[in-house]
Order: C-alpha cells, then structure tokens, then sequence
C-alpha cells in the first residue's frame, strides 16, 4: 500500500511565484511584497523545482529592470528591434540580489536598488 502525501510532487512540477511592483499587484504575499497574476507583468521570480531558484529582469547592458526609471519605465516587455528576442530577460540571481530586489520592489527606494547591482557585479 503507498501513502501519498500533499507536499508529494513529481520532479518535473514546478512552483513559481511572480512579483511586481507595489502599486501594479492586487495581492500581497505574507510578507508584504507584491505578487504579479502572470509573467507577463511580473519583474521578478522564484521558482521551486526541488530547490528554490531565483530570477529578475536584466537588460542587454547588465543593469537590474528599474520600472520606475527614467529610461525604461514601461519597457520590461520590449523586444530588441530586427533581432526579435526580448530586451529584459530573466536571470537567474542569488538570494541576496532577489531580496534586495523585492525590497526595491515592495519599497520604491531606490538605494536597493542600487545595493541589489552592486551585488550583482
């Protein structure tokens, strides 16, 4: 007789989280930061396939997606002209720029976000 538990997941299964903007999400997590209905609006991820991974929009030059920036405000779904590929793509990060990102996030303060490219680099 098998006993099958909830927390039982198939390897392949997947647990993703998105996250925006304060201000651009409906719902907050326990934690307070903002939570994106689908990837398309969401800035940052994490996901867990086994073990937790973490993801935020980079652009071609490097920098961390700052949405409410001079620059690219608006632009996290753009795609680089005649190449067809995306402009922001996930990356994969460590814990430490993910919280700092989500800090930027759920706070608007900027001064994450420049500690989170920092810790990038």
């Amino acid at each position: 007789m098998t006993i099958f538990s909830i927390n039982d997941r198939p390897e392949n299964d997947s647990v993703v989280t998105y996250y925006t903007i304060i201000g651009n999400s409906d719902i907050l997590d326990s934690e307070g930061y903002p939570i994106a209905q689908n990837e398309n609006t969401s800035l940052a991820k994490k996901v867990y396939r086994g073990q937790l991974s973490y993801y935020i929009k980079i652009g071609p030059n490097g920098r961390i997606y700052n949405p409410i920036g001079m620059f690219s405000e608006g632009n996290h779904n753009k795609f680089l002209a005649k190449l067809g590929k995306p402009e922001w793509k996930f990356t994969k990060v460590n814990q430490k720029v993910f919280d700092l990102y989500l800090n930027f996030l759920k706070t608007k303060n900027v001064a994450w976000l420049n500690t989170a490219q920092r810790e990038l680099t």
